[in-house]
């Protein structure tokens, strides 16, 4: 089972660092997601971080389905889609998060290796 592709700005900025650091960021950027269960709000929570700079979160929306991927051991990036400093806080950075399909990987790799023999 795959993790399909979940596109969305960042929740709570508002109450976080992206002001700070929006000026440093780009579009490509990956961002750091870290499972938040001790929440007192959603114990499917998911922070957003650059560098240890807390962003915001993955909307409630999407929380427990990103929670129960990464939990799974799916391999997930989150990348910036698209940044605009000028929009109202709630706006300005959205993000996508998708799977690595790491598994091709390991095959492209692998064909061109001597089988062990």
């Amino acid at each position: 089972m795959s993790f399909e592709e979940k596109k969305f700005f960042i929740a709570g900025v508002q109450h976080h660092e992206l002001h700070e650091v929006i000026e440093d960021l780009n579009e490509g950027d990956e961002l750091d997601l870290i499972c938040e269960p001790d929440n007192k709000f959603d114990p499917n929570a998911i922070r957003i971080e650059i560098e240890d700079t807390m962003l915001g979160y993955v909307p409630k929306k999407f929380s427990a389905e990103v929670s129960a991927a990464l939990e799974v051991g799916h391999d997930l990036e989150c990348k910036i889609t698209k940044l605009t400093p000028s929009a109202k806080p709630w706006e300005q950075c959205e993000v996508a998060i998708a799977q690595i399909d790491t598994e091709d990987d390991e095959e492209d790799t692998d064909s061109d290796e001597e089988p062990f023999r």
